[in-house]
């Protein structure tokens, strides 16, 4: 008999039970299991701070288990922003939600993985990390869900980051503490991006900025802050000091090197952009060591994010988000031949134990379970459709979990060259090629301040990074001969050495300035000089040849960038070392419009890199139509009918137009071939 839950909520908080219900009253959608949730009075979910109290229904082929006491609220950052939402879940009393193999506790996410069109990035994220060896990686049970009545798609419940057991496993203190508690332990920690948002958080000398996520900031003590605030300083000192690779001394003695090194070639592995922009780390009560992980938040990894574009052959230390954070550390360890020779020899063990086949695997088997919940699922949320930051989009499931395969193929091979290289220390810094489809970031190396405009914007100096700031963003457009020209976004004024010729010299310690520019001014003029190694770069005036300098190494806001010596002691002198970041596409690289013909959707994209128009219709319609390309004086330039893709590289660079006919209806959009 089923309880009746209106009034157990009121005697029995939470209680749960396995009944058993027909196919009429809570049907599974399909093979997988469907979680209902209802919330009190049908409330929408509106908030990412409030719960809403709800019950909780999880129906699969042993029937229906029955929980009467618990919460929803909205999570995440910039995904709670999508229309397929997020949620956190909180139960009034422990539960072992899924199972004894997991944590019993109250707090469950379900992830929507709304811009992972494979559903399963998340969940192959955290078999990796079981892989290299993490101690902690979260759950992954896809469900169908229903909320309030109506389906929503599939989900993907998992833990909730948080320190418990079968969770990060570690001391929970005491609360409220005393005079003589412990404060060594535990804490779980996270080097965030978004901490300026956080209630609990501190900043170390190098400007990292940490949030403490546990003991939580409602009964944290100051003290326990202070304690960890000055613990996680002793590390970056040690590990900046000058005998940093010093096992005893040096920043070794502070860190499990296991799970450090594990999470490194997992963030790796995975290329995932977010890795050094949201690091997990943890202490436990009378353990020195700094612990590395858990994974979390892969959405935009395994080649998922077109601000990034192809990171097949790219590396996470060079190319990711977070490298005035997380970054900062990493690049450091890189210098010590320990932490490049463990990172090698885990990975090589690793692919002896059959990793790429054990992803591949991973990946047949998740499809497989998946086959039936996710076409469900796109019939709401198209796997075709751009909705946040998806780098290739494809017509059908099969062909986008087929890129997800391909990925981890070449990806394993290129880390098994990459790592045994740097571990020879055998790899140079390739010479600098320029994306004109980008904007870019430049950083020095030493303080990892951005190269911004000054209050007046007239000259160049560093501050830290800041996302959609266009002051921080330059176009590099090539000038011939290995020279380009640096342009800011935000002004469209270009960087010029305005250095003084004094007795046959051009005089060092002038400010970089900006100008209007003037591609025949070769004081505009720059080129990239690769260091020996460690991707970055010297880069060198053509007119004066003096080249960057972060002037005194400061990591001041504001602090002047300047033009200094270039000489051959560039490569022992951090302060001339830039690392030359891609980062947003321009407007002008491509184009992407929905055109919506009767109830169908259909898509059209333009690539830049491959000159490559697409043209995508739903699964259901196939594709019709006919195309014409039009030039910017009216003139047709190609047309026919329309297929997968168009290869339009024999256009010339320039403004056009293309039509799309179908069913008598003509849609236009711009496209700008570079």
């Amino acid at each position: 008999m089923k309880i009746n839950h209106y009034l157990t909520s009121a005697i029995v908080l939470g209680s749960s039970c396995l009944c058993s219900v027909t196919a009429q009253d809570y049907p599974q959608k399909s093979d997988l299991p469907t979680v209902y949730i209802d919330t009190e009075n049908s409330q929408s979910i509106t908030s990412k701070e409030t719960y809403i109290r709800a019950t909780l229904r999880y129906v699969n082929a042993d029937g229906e288990k029955y929980y009467d006491a618990l919460g929803i609220r909205g999570r995440g950052n910039s995904t709670w922003g999508l229309a397929k939402k997020p949620y956190r879940i909180k139960f009034d009393k422990k539960q072992e939600f899924l199972g004894p193999d997991h944590a019993k506790a109250k707090s469950w996410t379900m992830l929507a993985n709304y811009a992972d069109k494979s559903l399963m990035r998340n969940a192959l994220a955290a078999r990796l990390g079981q892989l290299a060896g993490q101690p902690f990686t979260a759950s992954a049970q896809f469900v169908d869900l229903v909320l309030n009545g109506k389906y929503v798609g599939n989900y993907q419940i998992s833990d909730q980051v948080e320190v418990r057991a079968k969770r990060v496993d570690i001391f929970e203190q005491e609360d409220p503490v005393t005079a003589t508690s412990n404060i060594t332990g535990g804490y779980l920690l996270e080097i965030d991006g978004f901490a300026d948002s956080e209630p609990c958080k501190f900043t170390t000398a190098r400007g990292i900025k940490i949030t403490v996520k546990s003991p939580d900031d409602e009964i944290i003590d100051q003290r326990q802050v202070n304690y960890i605030k000055n613990y996680i300083q002793s590390f970056e000192n040690a590990l900046f000091s000058a005998d940093f690779t010093n096992p005893e001394t040096g920043y070794r003695r502070y860190v499990d090197e296991n799970t450090l090194v594990s999470w490194y070639v997992a963030s790796e592995m995975t290329a995932n952009p977010d890795a050094f922009w949201s690091t997990y780390i943890y202490k436990d009560r009378d353990d020195p060591k700094i612990y590395w992980g858990p994974l979390w938040d892969y959405d935009i990894a395994f080649n998922n994010c077109q601000r990034k574009g192809d990171m097949t052959r790219r590396t996470v230390l060079k190319d990711g988000f977070g490298a005035d954070l997380t970054g900062v550390w990493v690049r450091r360890m890189w210098e010590d031949p320990w932490f490049v020779n463990a990172v090698n020899e885990k990975w090589k063990s690793m692919v002896n134990a059959g990793l790429e086949e054990q992803l591949i695997r991973f990946i047949d088997d998740t499809e497989a379970q998946l086959t039936a919940s996710q076409a469900l699922d796109g019939k709401l949320w198209p796997v075709y459709r751009r909705v946040y930051d998806e780098y290739q989009l494809f017509s059908t499931y099969k062909a986008t979990v087929e890129f997800l395969r391909k990925f981890v193929r070449e990806r394993v091979g290129y880390l098994t060259e990459t790592f045994e290289q740097e571990a020879l220390g055998s790899v140079p810094t390739p010479p600098f090629e320029i994306e004109a489809d980008y904007y870019y970031r430049i950083h020095n190396t030493n303080t990892m301040k951005c190269a911004d405009l000054t209050a007046d914007g007239k000259a160049v100096c560093g501050n830290t990074h800041s996302d959609g700031n266009h002051t921080q963003q330059w176009s590099l457009e090539t000038v011939g001969n290995g020279y380009f020209v640096i342009v800011n976004r935000a002004t469209g004024q270009a960087i010029t050495d305005k250095a003084s010729y004094v007795n046959g010299k051009y005089q060092r310690q002038s400010q970089l300035a900006v100008a209007d520019l003037n591609t025949a001014d070769q004081r505009q003029h720059w080129q990239a000089v690769p260091m020996p190694k460690g991707g970055s770069y010297a880069i060198a005036n053509r007119t004066t040849g003096l080249a960057w300098n972060n002037a005194s190494g400061s990591s001041d806001e504001g602090n002047a960038f300047i033009s200094w010596d270039n000489d051959t002691n560039n490569p022992d002198k951090p302060n001339r070392h830039w690392r030359i970041i891609r980062d947003e596409l321009k407007e002008s690289a491509g184009i992407e419009a929905v055109m919506a013909v009767g109830v169908n959707d259909y898509i059209v994209t333009y690539s830049p890199s491959t000159s490559t128009v697409r043209f995508i219709s739903n699964g259901d319609t196939p594709l019709d139509g006919t195309f014409t390309v039009v030039n910017i004086g009216g003139a047709a330039v190609m047309s026919g009918a329309v297929a997968e893709s168009i290869d339009v590289s024999q256009l010339t660079p320039g403004v056009y137009v293309i039509a799309w006919e179908i069913d008598g209806r003509r849609i236009t959009r711009k496209f700008v071939k570079i």
